[in-house]
Protein backbone atom coordinates (compact mmCIF):
# COMPACT_ATOMS: atom_id res chain seq x y z
CA UNK A 1 0.00 0.00 0.00
CA UNK A 2 1.08 3.26 -1.06
CA UNK A 3 1.61 6.07 1.61
CA UNK A 4 0.92 9.66 0.17
CA UNK A 5 3.98 12.23 0.88
CA UNK A 6 1.61 14.22 3.25
CA UNK A 7 0.88 11.31 5.63
CA UNK A 8 4.19 10.43 5.67
CA UNK A 9 4.90 13.91 6.64
CA UNK A 10 2.07 13.99 9.13
CA UNK A 11 3.59 10.35 10.54
CA UNK A 12 7.87 11.22 10.39
CA UNK A 13 6.51 14.56 12.59
CA UNK A 14 4.17 12.77 15.05
CA UNK A 15 7.59 10.22 15.41
CA UNK A 16 9.38 13.26 16.35
CA UNK A 17 7.07 15.23 18.21
CA UNK A 18 7.13 11.57 20.64
CA UNK A 19 10.97 11.41 20.60
CA UNK A 20 11.20 15.09 21.71
CA UNK A 21 8.14 14.39 24.89
CA UNK A 22 10.53 11.45 26.01
CA UNK A 23 14.11 13.00 26.22
CA UNK A 24 12.04 16.17 27.70
CA UNK A 25 10.68 13.66 30.23
CA UNK A 26 13.86 11.61 30.59
CA UNK A 27 15.39 15.05 31.17
CA UNK A 28 12.73 16.17 33.86
CA UNK A 29 12.86 12.62 35.73
CA UNK A 30 16.98 12.57 35.66
CA UNK A 31 16.59 16.22 37.57
CA UNK A 32 14.17 15.04 39.83
CA UNK A 33 16.35 12.38 41.03
CA UNK A 34 18.88 14.71 41.42
CA UNK A 35 16.95 15.57 44.92
CA UNK A 36 15.19 12.71 45.33
CA UNK A 37 16.05 10.79 48.91
CA UNK A 38 16.43 12.89 51.91
CA UNK A 39 17.32 16.50 51.87
CA UNK A 40 20.97 17.35 52.15
CA UNK A 41 21.73 18.82 55.75
CA UNK A 42 23.97 21.96 56.34
CA UNK A 43 24.01 24.62 58.86
CA UNK A 44 24.35 28.08 57.25
CA UNK A 45 25.85 30.81 59.64
CA UNK A 46 24.31 34.20 58.36
CA UNK A 47 24.75 37.62 59.49
CA UNK A 48 21.50 39.62 60.18
CA UNK A 49 22.88 43.08 59.19
CA UNK A 50 21.70 44.10 55.80
CA UNK A 51 23.94 43.03 53.40
CA UNK A 52 22.90 39.23 54.19
CA UNK A 53 19.89 40.58 52.38
CA UNK A 54 19.74 37.36 49.86
CA UNK A 55 20.33 34.58 52.60
CA UNK A 56 17.40 36.14 54.36
CA UNK A 57 15.60 36.18 51.67
CA UNK A 58 16.63 32.30 50.42
CA UNK A 59 15.93 31.23 53.88
CA UNK A 60 12.53 33.20 54.01
CA UNK A 61 10.85 31.72 50.95
CA UNK A 62 12.10 28.33 51.08
CA UNK A 63 14.91 28.78 48.52
CA UNK A 64 17.35 26.39 49.75
CA UNK A 65 14.51 23.47 50.63
CA UNK A 66 13.50 23.62 47.06
CA UNK A 67 17.28 22.72 46.30
CA UNK A 68 17.15 19.76 48.25
CA UNK A 69 18.76 21.34 50.95
CA UNK A 70 17.72 20.75 54.74
CA UNK A 71 19.44 24.23 55.95
CA UNK A 72 20.14 25.24 59.76
CA UNK A 73 19.85 28.88 60.09
CA UNK A 74 22.13 30.16 62.33
CA UNK A 75 22.42 34.12 62.64
CA UNK A 76 24.83 35.95 64.23
CA UNK A 77 25.00 40.10 64.92
CA UNK A 78 27.51 40.25 61.84
CA UNK A 79 29.80 38.81 59.68
CA UNK A 80 32.31 37.99 61.76
CA UNK A 81 31.25 36.11 63.66
CA UNK A 82 29.15 33.95 61.42
CA UNK A 83 33.08 33.48 59.97
CA UNK A 84 33.94 32.43 63.29
CA UNK A 85 31.89 29.74 63.79
CA UNK A 86 32.68 28.16 60.48
CA UNK A 87 36.37 28.30 61.79
CA UNK A 88 35.27 26.84 65.12
CA UNK A 89 33.50 23.67 63.03
CA UNK A 90 29.68 24.87 64.82
CA UNK A 91 29.02 25.92 60.83
CA UNK A 92 29.39 24.64 57.27
CA UNK A 93 28.75 28.14 55.59
CA UNK A 94 28.94 31.54 56.31
CA UNK A 95 28.16 35.13 55.25
CA UNK A 96 31.43 37.71 56.10
CA UNK A 97 32.38 40.96 54.49
CA UNK A 98 35.64 40.98 52.87
CA UNK A 99 38.24 42.16 55.99
CA UNK A 100 37.16 39.25 58.17
CA UNK A 101 38.12 36.61 55.51
CA UNK A 102 41.62 38.79 54.52
CA UNK A 103 42.05 38.30 58.61
CA UNK A 104 41.26 34.29 58.31
CA UNK A 105 43.38 33.63 55.53
CA UNK A 106 46.33 35.59 56.64
CA UNK A 107 46.16 34.19 60.24
CA UNK A 108 46.75 30.95 58.25
CA UNK A 109 42.82 29.86 57.71
CA UNK A 110 41.84 27.38 54.88
CA UNK A 111 38.88 29.17 53.54
CA UNK A 112 37.36 29.35 49.93
CA UNK A 113 35.15 32.28 48.99
CA UNK A 114 32.03 30.58 46.98
CA UNK A 115 30.53 33.90 45.82
CA UNK A 116 30.00 37.41 46.79
CA UNK A 117 26.50 38.22 47.63
CA UNK A 118 26.53 41.84 47.82
CA UNK A 119 28.41 44.87 47.35
CA UNK A 120 28.03 48.36 48.35
CA UNK A 121 30.31 51.65 48.20
CA UNK A 122 27.83 53.90 50.86
CA UNK A 123 27.22 51.13 53.12
CA UNK A 124 30.16 52.10 55.42
CA UNK A 125 30.65 55.43 57.28
CA UNK A 126 31.72 57.36 60.33
CA UNK A 127 29.11 58.62 63.06
CA UNK A 128 30.39 61.84 64.69
CA UNK A 129 29.19 63.86 67.76
CA UNK A 130 28.98 67.38 66.28
CA UNK A 131 28.80 68.72 69.75
CA UNK A 132 31.93 67.09 70.98
CA UNK A 133 33.87 69.06 68.37
CA UNK A 134 33.82 67.27 65.21
CA UNK A 135 32.32 69.15 62.11
CA UNK A 136 34.85 68.99 59.62
CA UNK A 137 37.67 66.07 58.46
CA UNK A 138 40.19 67.90 60.24
CA UNK A 139 38.14 67.30 63.52
CA UNK A 140 39.08 63.74 63.89
CA UNK A 141 42.58 64.04 64.87
CA UNK A 142 42.56 63.59 69.00
CA UNK A 143 39.45 62.35 68.92
CA UNK A 144 38.52 58.32 70.48
CA UNK A 145 36.41 56.71 67.43
CA UNK A 146 34.81 52.97 68.63
CA UNK A 147 34.91 50.26 65.85
CA UNK A 148 35.08 46.25 65.15
CA UNK A 149 38.25 45.50 65.18
CA UNK A 150 39.22 43.16 61.92
CA UNK A 151 35.88 44.80 60.46
CA UNK A 152 34.96 46.36 57.23
CA UNK A 153 34.42 49.37 59.78
CA UNK A 154 37.75 49.26 61.16
CA UNK A 155 39.06 49.05 57.26
CA UNK A 156 37.01 52.26 56.46
CA UNK A 157 37.85 54.21 59.62
CA UNK A 158 41.72 53.85 58.14
CA UNK A 159 41.18 54.41 54.69
CA UNK A 160 38.50 57.50 55.60
CA UNK A 161 41.46 58.66 57.50
CA UNK A 162 44.44 58.04 55.75
CA UNK A 163 42.83 59.48 52.63
CA UNK A 164 42.40 62.87 54.24
CA UNK A 165 45.81 62.97 55.49
CA UNK A 166 45.10 61.80 59.53
CA UNK A 167 46.96 58.88 60.59
CA UNK A 168 45.72 55.80 62.86
CA UNK A 169 48.03 57.54 65.67
CA UNK A 170 46.27 60.36 65.71
CA UNK A 171 43.08 59.18 66.69
CA UNK A 172 42.24 56.53 70.04
CA UNK A 173 40.67 53.31 68.42
CA UNK A 174 38.21 52.13 70.67
CA UNK A 175 37.31 48.26 69.81
CA UNK A 176 33.66 47.65 70.53
CA UNK A 177 31.25 45.29 69.44
CA UNK A 178 28.31 46.84 67.04
CA UNK A 179 25.33 46.96 69.55
CA UNK A 180 27.64 48.66 72.25
CA UNK A 181 28.36 51.71 69.92
CA UNK A 182 24.89 53.27 69.93
CA UNK A 183 25.53 53.82 74.14
CA UNK A 184 28.41 54.55 73.44
CA UNK A 185 28.31 57.92 71.50
CA UNK A 186 25.55 58.77 73.26
CA UNK A 187 27.41 58.98 76.58
CA UNK A 188 30.62 59.91 75.30
CA UNK A 189 32.67 57.21 75.80
CA UNK A 190 33.57 58.04 72.14
CA UNK A 191 33.47 60.50 69.34
CA UNK A 192 31.98 59.06 67.23
CA UNK A 193 31.92 55.28 65.60
CA UNK A 194 32.63 54.00 62.11
CA UNK A 195 30.03 51.49 61.05
CA UNK A 196 27.74 50.15 58.48
CA UNK A 197 24.25 49.79 58.21
CA UNK A 198 21.44 49.45 59.76
CA UNK A 199 23.11 51.14 62.57
CA UNK A 200 24.78 53.63 60.74
CA UNK A 201 21.31 55.38 60.25
CA UNK A 202 20.07 53.99 63.23
CA UNK A 203 22.64 56.39 65.47
CA UNK A 204 21.86 59.09 62.81
CA UNK A 205 18.33 59.22 63.45
CA UNK A 206 18.91 58.77 67.53
CA UNK A 207 21.23 61.46 68.02
CA UNK A 208 19.17 64.20 65.51
CA UNK A 209 21.05 67.15 65.05
CA UNK A 210 23.96 66.32 67.16
CA UNK A 211 25.18 64.03 64.50
CA UNK A 212 27.20 64.15 61.25
CA UNK A 213 28.12 60.79 59.02
CA UNK A 214 31.21 61.10 56.88
CA UNK A 215 30.96 58.94 53.66
CA UNK A 216 33.44 58.46 50.80
CA UNK A 217 32.25 56.34 48.11
CA UNK A 218 35.89 56.81 46.28
CA UNK A 219 37.85 54.66 48.83
CA UNK A 220 36.13 51.65 49.58
CA UNK A 221 33.62 48.81 48.12
CA UNK A 222 32.66 46.62 50.61
CA UNK A 223 31.45 43.04 49.27
CA UNK A 224 29.59 40.61 50.94
CA UNK A 225 30.58 37.03 50.41
CA UNK A 226 29.15 33.22 50.70
CA UNK A 227 32.62 31.39 52.46
CA UNK A 228 33.31 27.96 53.38
CA UNK A 229 36.10 25.90 54.57
CA UNK A 230 38.53 24.16 52.28
CA UNK A 231 37.29 20.50 53.21
CA UNK A 232 33.76 21.21 53.21
CA UNK A 233 34.28 22.11 49.16
CA UNK A 234 36.47 19.39 48.37
CA UNK A 235 33.72 17.03 49.98
CA UNK A 236 30.57 18.70 49.13
CA UNK A 237 30.83 20.56 45.59
CA UNK A 238 26.63 19.48 44.62
CA UNK A 239 25.73 20.86 48.12
CA UNK A 240 27.07 24.44 47.27
CA UNK A 241 25.80 24.29 43.78
CA UNK A 242 22.37 24.07 45.22
CA UNK A 243 22.91 26.86 48.12
CA UNK A 244 24.30 28.98 45.07
CA UNK A 245 21.26 28.24 42.88
CA UNK A 246 19.14 29.16 46.25
CA UNK A 247 20.85 32.36 45.85
CA UNK A 248 20.30 33.34 42.71
CA UNK A 249 16.84 32.70 42.99
CA UNK A 250 16.72 35.21 45.87
CA UNK A 251 19.05 37.83 44.02
CA UNK A 252 16.11 37.50 40.96
CA UNK A 253 13.35 38.18 43.29
CA UNK A 254 15.12 40.98 44.93
CA UNK A 255 15.38 42.70 41.61
CA UNK A 256 12.00 41.99 40.57
CA UNK A 257 9.87 42.68 43.61
CA UNK A 258 12.00 44.78 45.72
CA UNK A 259 9.25 46.54 48.16
CA UNK A 260 7.98 42.80 48.59
CA UNK A 261 11.95 41.76 49.26
CA UNK A 262 11.89 44.44 52.07
CA UNK A 263 9.36 43.46 53.44
CA UNK A 264 10.43 39.80 53.56
CA UNK A 265 13.90 40.10 54.13
CA UNK A 266 12.79 42.99 57.48
CA UNK A 267 10.52 40.52 58.93
CA UNK A 268 12.87 37.33 58.67
CA UNK A 269 15.24 39.47 60.67
CA UNK A 270 13.37 41.26 62.58
CA UNK A 271 14.60 45.48 61.40
CA UNK A 272 12.93 48.32 61.01
CA UNK A 273 11.07 48.27 57.91
CA UNK A 274 11.88 52.18 57.44
CA UNK A 275 15.79 52.06 57.99
CA UNK A 276 15.84 49.19 55.40
CA UNK A 277 13.70 50.97 53.01
CA UNK A 278 15.95 54.31 53.17
CA UNK A 279 19.43 51.99 53.10
CA UNK A 280 17.61 49.75 50.18
CA UNK A 281 19.89 51.85 47.20
CA UNK A 282 23.19 51.33 49.39
CA UNK A 283 23.21 47.59 48.30
CA UNK A 284 24.07 45.78 44.73
CA UNK A 285 22.29 42.16 45.66
CA UNK A 286 23.90 40.03 43.26
CA UNK A 287 25.72 36.86 42.96
CA UNK A 288 28.92 37.07 40.90
CA UNK A 289 32.75 36.55 41.50
CA UNK A 290 34.49 39.46 39.79
CA UNK A 291 38.24 40.23 39.55
CA UNK A 292 37.37 43.34 41.95
CA UNK A 293 36.90 40.64 44.97
CA UNK A 294 41.04 39.77 44.27
CA UNK A 295 42.17 43.41 44.50
CA UNK A 296 40.03 44.53 47.52
CA UNK A 297 41.49 41.13 49.47
CA UNK A 298 45.19 41.96 48.16
CA UNK A 299 44.74 46.15 49.23
CA UNK A 300 43.37 44.72 52.44
CA UNK A 301 46.19 42.45 52.83
CA UNK A 302 48.97 45.02 52.52
CA UNK A 303 47.14 46.90 55.05
CA UNK A 304 47.14 43.90 57.83
CA UNK A 305 50.71 43.34 57.27
CA UNK A 306 51.51 47.08 56.97
CA UNK A 307 50.19 47.01 61.10
CA UNK A 308 51.76 44.05 62.32
CA UNK A 309 47.92 42.45 62.46
CA UNK A 310 48.62 38.88 61.02
CA UNK A 311 51.14 36.26 61.66
CA UNK A 312 51.78 36.35 57.50
CA UNK A 313 53.90 38.85 55.65
CA UNK A 314 53.49 38.11 52.01
CA UNK A 315 50.51 38.86 49.71
CA UNK A 316 48.76 35.13 49.19
CA UNK A 317 47.44 34.16 45.98
CA UNK A 318 44.11 34.60 46.76
CA UNK A 319 43.06 33.01 43.36
CA UNK A 320 43.58 29.71 45.80
CA UNK A 321 41.31 30.61 48.54
CA UNK A 322 38.73 31.20 45.73
CA UNK A 323 36.33 28.61 44.54
CA UNK A 324 34.98 28.99 40.64
CA UNK A 325 33.82 26.00 39.80
CA UNK A 326 30.49 25.91 41.88
CA UNK A 327 29.21 29.16 40.15
CA UNK A 328 30.92 29.03 36.87
CA UNK A 329 28.24 25.88 36.68
CA UNK A 330 25.68 27.41 37.70
CA UNK A 331 25.72 30.85 36.82
CA UNK A 332 28.66 30.95 34.34
CA UNK A 333 28.20 34.72 33.20
CA UNK A 334 28.44 35.84 36.46
CA UNK A 335 32.45 34.92 36.71
CA UNK A 336 34.38 37.55 35.80
CA UNK A 337 37.82 36.37 37.26
CA UNK A 338 41.03 36.22 35.46
CA UNK A 339 42.53 32.87 36.02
Amino acid sequence: MKISKTRMIIVITILFVVICLGVYAGFRLKNKNLNAGPPEKITIAYSTASNATLAHIALAKGYFKAEGLDVTPQPHAFGKLALKSVLGGNADMATVADTPFVFAVMNGKKMKVLATIQTANKNEGIVARQDRGIVKLSDFKGKKIGVTLGTTGDFFADSFLLAHGIQRNQVTIVDMKPDEMSAALETGRVDAVSTWNPMLTKMKKELGNKARIFHDETIYTETFNIVAGQDFVKQRPEAIKKVLRALIKAEVFAKQNPAEARRVAAKFIKADQAILDETWDCFNFQVTLDQALLVNFEDQSRWAVKNGWTTRKNIPNYLDFIYIDGLAEVKPDAVRIIR
